[in-house]
C-alpha cells in the first residue's frame, strides 16, 4: 500500500461514527406532518449511502486533506452539495466560487448493489452475492488547466483531470470498509479509465482482464496510453481482425476476504494468462491520423 494511502487509513481510524453522521439541529426535529404522515417513503434521507451526514462528509474530506489540495491548486471558496433525494444513487458535487457547470470540479454518483459472481473455473466464490458501492458516475475536472503535447485530452474529458483519482478512490475503499460492503465496483467508460486503475481493480469477469492485458501487451510498445484510448474510442483498432469495440464491464477493489483470494488466486491469474492468448490487437496508423486531426489532440512523439 502507498504510503500516502496507509496515512489516510490513519486518518480514518480517528474519525468517529459521531463525526461522521453528525446533522445540524434543523435536521434533526421533525415537524409535526412529518411524525403524523401516513406514507414517509417520500421523505428523502438525509444520510448518504443511509451512514454519512453532509456534514460528516465535510468533516471526512477536510481531515483527508482533500479540500487543501484542491486549495493549493487554486480553488477558493469550495462549496460541496451532496444530494440524497433518490435511495438508489446519491450524488456529491464539488464547485468552486459558484454553482454552475463551468465552476465543477467533482462530480460523483455512487449506489449500493449486490452482484453475483460466476467464475468460469471451479471456485468456492461460485454463485456468491456480494453488497459493494458502485461508482455509477465520477468527474474530476481542472477547469483552470491546460491541455499540453505531453497531457493532451482524453476521451470524454473537456478538461484537464485533477490528479486526484488514486486519492478519491482510497476514500471510496474507507467507504466501503466503514460501511462493510465487499468491494468498490467502477465501470470504466474509456479504455485509459480501466487501464490507470488496473493496479488497484480487478476485472469481474476475467475475460475483459485479459483483453485488456493483451491490449497492452501489442499496442503500448509502439504507442502511449493516450494514443491507445483514442484509438479505441474513434474504432480505430481491430480485435483479431475485427473492428474493436469498446465494452465498459464492472471492475472491482475487493475487500472482502474470500474476494480477495479470487482474485489474488492462481487460477484466475492462470485463466487470463491462457485467454489473452486468444486476443491480437492492431492500431490502424492511417485511419487513426485522419481521425484524430478532426479532435485536434497532439501528442508527444
Amino acid at each position: 500500500m502507498p504510503k500516502k494511502f496507509k496515512k489516510l487509513q490513519k486518518i480514518s481510524k480517528r474519525l468517529t461514527t459521531h463525526q461522521l453522521r453528525r446533522l445540524p439541529e434543523r435536521d434533526i426535529a421533525l415537524d409535526m406532518t412529518d411524525l403524523y404522515s401516513r406514507d414517509l417513503s417520500d421523505r428523502a434521507s438525509p444520510y448518504f449511502l443511509g451512514y454519512y451526514s453532509p456534514d460528516g462528509i465535510r468533516y471526512a474530506l477536510e481531515s483527508y486533506g482533500f479540500f487543501k489540495i484542491l486549495r493549493e491548486k487554486g480553488y477558493d471558496n469550495i462549496q460541496l452539495t451532496i444530494n440524497t433525494r433518490d435511495p438508489y444513487k446519491q450524488q456529491v458535487t464539488v464547485h468552486y466560487e459558484t454553482k454552475d457547470p463551468e465552476h465543477l470540479l467533482v462530480e460523483l454518483v455512487v449506489k449500493k448493489k449486490h452482484i453475483t459472481i460466476y467464475p468460469p473455473f471451479p471456485s468456492q466464490i461460485y454463485g456468491r452475492n456480494f453488497e459493494v458501492i458502485a461508482v455509477e458516475w465520477l468527474c474530476m475536472q481542472n477547469p483552470k488547466g491546460q491541455f499540453t503535447s505531453d497531457k493532451p485530452q482524453l476521451p470524454g474529458q473537456k478538461y484537464p483531470g485533477l490528479g486526484l483519482g488514486y486519492i478519491t478512490m482510497e476514500i471510496l475503499v474507507i467507504m466501503c470498509g466503514r460501511l462493510r460492503t465487499a468491494g468498490l465496483v467502477n465501470r470504466p467508460d474509456h479504455f485509459h479509465n480501466a487501464q490507470i486503475y488496473s493496479t488497484q481493480f480487478h476485472y469481474v469477469e476475467p475475460v475483459h482482464e485479459a483483453k485488456r492485458q493483451a491490449i497492452v501487451r501489442d499496442l503500448f510498445p509502439n504507442y502511449s496510453l493516450p494514443e491507445i484510448s483514442w484509438a479505441i474510442d474513434l474504432q480505430c483498432v481491430t480485435e483479431n481482425d475485427k473492428e474493436f469495440q469498446w465494452e465498459g464491464t464492472d471492475q472491482i477493489i475487493p475487500i472482502d476476504r474470500d474476494l480477495k483470494e479470487y482474485f489474488s488466486g492462481k487460477s484466475y491469474k492462470q485463466y487470463v494468462i491462457e485467454l489473452k492468448k486468444q486476443y491480437h490487437y492492431w492500431l490502424n496508423r492511417t485511419k487513426f491520423t485522419e481521425k484524430i486531426k478532426e479532435k485536434s489532440v497532439a501528442f508527444t512523439c
